[in-house]
């Protein structure tokens, strides 16, 4: 018996309340886990909500367009190193993930796996 797996991917544009709270933070709840070009590394604990992440995301990234900030909080999940685009990382990685803060969109894309 083959079982399936459906990614449900839900995206999310940020307001003008997160930005302001992204300002008004002086730490970083998650761990910049590393860079390569595009692709930027996060680490962050359980429970954040949607604006937390936004805000994370946006703190790592700067002004860095592109950047992608890819979102686990398992260590285990996260690749070694940074590929240097979004296409090298493994189906694993990417459905472990919690999802991706977008820069130069201005979104987080969040993923779900769900069982078929």
């Amino acid at each position: 018996m083959k079982l399936g797996l459906t990614l449900m991917l839900t995206v999310g544009f940020s307001s003008t309340a997160v930005v302001g709270a992204a300002q008004d933070t002086d730490a970083a709840q998650c761990v910049h886990k590393g860079t390569n070009e595009m692709v930027t590394m996060l680490l962050c604990p359980e429970g954040l909500d949607r604006e937390m992440l936004v805000m994370e995301g946006k703190l790592v990234c700067g002004d860095r367009k592109p950047c992608g900030a890819w979102i686990w909080v398992r260590e285990e999940d996260l690749p070694l190193e940074a590929p240097d685009s979004h296409d090298k990382l493994t189906e694993q990685q990417i459905t472990s993930s919690l999802g991706v803060w977008m820069n130069e969109h201005d979104q987080l894309v969040t993923i779900q796996a769900v069982q078929n």
